[in-house]
């Protein structure tokens, strides 16, 4: 049977990363590992981890990124595939089998994308949660967490651009594209992500040079492979 090491960068997710464990945990297949990047965190994250056994592994490291928790968590993978699960974010009921059914089904693909909603955290203060503007409808999007891949595809592609905080995903497919993965999409519901004050959703503007310097990257690799066509 295909096996599952799902990855999940923490930085001080106190608050959510039980949950996120849990929906993970719930999963049919279960995961074969649970690999958890605990980024430096001040909070409490260290504790609420480590109250859960295996297959729930605990890493710590200095303060790096995103980026760089979920490449020190690739490279203790060994699964035949690899999940992305960020720790404030919940993976609804069959998120794991209906991709995996999907990638066994068709050996060609590389990896899969499923859809997402989005909903405010309950504890959000009322004043703000009422200025997010957001559609809360389902919608497929490339986005990590509905995100399951072939290791050897991700091993192929190598990791996440440790510069970025965010849009690291942005670049990463245009590597991926460029190395000639195939992905695709299913319309089902994977995951559920959590809209909070921490989040890059109310921290936009400071997250802004780094989108653009990840679009930047896609769009002038495939410039290069147009030119390398021509």
């Amino acid at each position: 049977m295909a096996t599952v090491d799902v990855l999940i960068p923490c930085f001080n997710a106190a608050r959510y990363i039980g949950a996120a464990l849990d929906s993970a945990l719930g999963q049919e297949p279960r995961p074969a590992r649970i690999i958890v990047i605990d980024d430096g965190s001040t909070d409490q994250s260290a504790e609420v981890i480590r109250r859960y056994g295996p297959p729930v592994e605990y890493h710590w490291q200095a303060n790096a990124g995103i980026s760089a928790a979920r490449n020190a968590a690739a490279r203790r993978a060994s699964a035949d595939y690899l999940a992305f699960l960020d720790a404030d974010d919940l993976w609804t009921e069959r998120s794991l089998s209906l991709r995996l059914a999907y990638l066994e089904a068709h050996p060609s693909v590389d990896g899969v994308f499923a859809a997402l909603s989005q909903f405010i955290s309950p504890e959000l203060e009322q004043s703000l949660a009422g200025r997010i503007r957001f559609d809360p409808a389902p919608a497929v999007a490339r986005f990590a967490g509905t995100f399951l891949l072939r290791r050897l595809a991700f091993e192929k592609v190598g990791g996440f651009n440790e510069t970025l905080r965010v849009g690291e995903m942005i670049e990463w497919l245009a590597r991926a594209d460029a190395a000639g993965l195939t992905t695709a999409t299913i319309p089902d519901l994977a995951l559920r992500r959590r809209i909070h004050d921490s989040n890059t959703v109310l921290n936009a503007a400071a997250s802004q040079g780094d989108y653009l310097r990840a679009i930047k990257g896609a769009l002038d690799r495939r410039r290069g492979a147009g030119a390398g066509q021509s």
